[in-house]
């Protein structure tokens, strides 16, 4: 008695019009979770790909001195090494200096670092920098050169004789390097430290600045406030992302935001399941009723209710989970979604998204469409056998 209703209410919902209705709420559905999981994914890979590629030119800790140049030496490093978590350091000699080239000048901060440990640090891959420079890629790309060229530095002369005089130093471009970083990439000018000593008549060792790997990342602030506490009071140090740390936290409460008012997107899709649900209900009320007559239990309609908006739900779940995909794809090929990186900081963006990510988007939109369709189908389900019988032969 029960399969006949069960099968002819199946044949309600599946009816061609009705299908058609049911794909569109499905796609509206999914297309509101999509966009709220493309959100999140930008601003996360956001996040992580500014972090790695930080990490990537800045190792885990930097340090700096308040009263500008120090001395490093053998005594200086070993105290260092006295920290457990400590894996390795490099020094750096940091100057700004102005880049000229045919097509122009640049300001440009060159980096005098000893290419092995630099590398080993950083990931930079600067092992074989013997003798000239390595240049950015995008200042590689905008000024035109490639390796082998020359370009010009003007840098500031040391001695008190040429003081105001510009010391203007030819150097061969030896490799191209990305970061990932678009002011990186247009800034940053690597040379061999005691190559930059020379020419600028420093004493060896003169640094201004100091990289630092560590042995468990994990460890990051406990290692930072061990440092600061043993070492003296003018030297700071400081994460490899302090640079960016206001627009790191900016990001992740527009994250928050951002996904709080996306949810009246949701709200907006789960009109669509209302009226897909009024549709069936009202369209083919007589039917229902006549059913419900035949046998079909209240407990059982509700139970096949509950389901369908379940299958709703699993259905949207899926097509959003392949238009993020999809999306996270296009933002890397198609040249008119790539951001300018001179604004946004990265070269370009892509979608991260953790399993935390989609059980809260997939969670909260299962819950609003089971609390609304719910509530939709209590006041459809008021209506009396009679009264529907009544409809039926009125």
């Amino acid at each position: 008695m029960f399969k006949l209703p069960v099968l002819s209410v199946l044949r309600l919902v599946f009816e061609r019009n009705a299908i058609r209705f049911l794909l569109g709420t499905i796609l509206s559905l999914a297309f509101s979770i999509a966009v709220i999981l493309s959100t999140i994914g930008l601003m996360d890979g956001f996040v992580l790909s500014l972090k790695k590629s930080l990490a990537f030119s800045n190792g885990d800790v930097k340090m700096t001195s308040r009263k500008g140049f120090f001395l490093y030496d053998e005594t200086f490093e070993a105290d260092f090494y006295k920290n457990n978590s400590v894996q390795s350091l490099t020094p750096i000699l940091q100057i700004e200096s102005f880049a000229i080239t045919d097509l122009g000048s640049k300001g440009v901060l060159i980096k005098g670092i000893k290419p092995q440990e630099f590398s080993t640090i950083t990931g930079l891959k600067l092992n074989d920098l013997k003798e000239g420079v390595a240049i950015g890629k995008k200042f590689a790309q905008t000024q035109s050169l490639k390796v082998g060229d020359v370009l010009t530095l003007a840098l500031a002369s040391s001695k008190e004789k040429n003081q105001g005089v510009a010391l203007l130093q030819d150097v061969t471009v030896k490799a191209v390097v990305e970061h990932g970083i678009f002011e990186k990439d247009m800034r940053f000018i690597y040379m061999p430290r005691d190559e930059l000593e020379d020419i600028l008549g420093y004493k060896s060792g003169v640094s201004n600045l100091v990289y630092f790997k560590l042995k468990n990342l994990s460890h990051l602030d406990q290692t930072i406030d061990e440092l600061n506490k043993s070492s003296p009071e003018y030297f700071r140090f400081e994460p490899y992302w302090s640079e960016f740390d206001v627009l790191l936290d900016a990001v992740q409460i527009e994250k928050k935001s951002i996904s709080l008012m996306l949810q009246l997107i949701v709200m907006v899709a789960i009109l669509n399941i209302v009226g897909f649900l009024i549709y069936i209900s009202e369209i083919k009320a007589q039917d229902f009723f006549m059913l419900r007559a035949l046998g079909l239990s209240l407990k059982k309609l509700e139970k096949f209710w509950i389901g369908t908006l379940l299958f709703i739900w699993l259905g949207a779940a899926g097509v959003a989970y392949l238009l993020v995909e999809l999306f996270g794809y296009l933002i890397t090929v198609i040249p008119y979604l790539k951001i300018p990186g001179d604004i946004y900081v990265l070269s370009e963006l892509q979608v991260e998204l953790d399993s935390f990510d989609y059980i809260l988007v997939y969670g909260l939109s299962l819950l609003w469409v089971m609390i609304v369709g719910i509530i939709v189908l209590k006041r459809l389900n008021k209506q009396t056998v009679i009264s529907g019988l009544r409809q039926e032969f009125s």
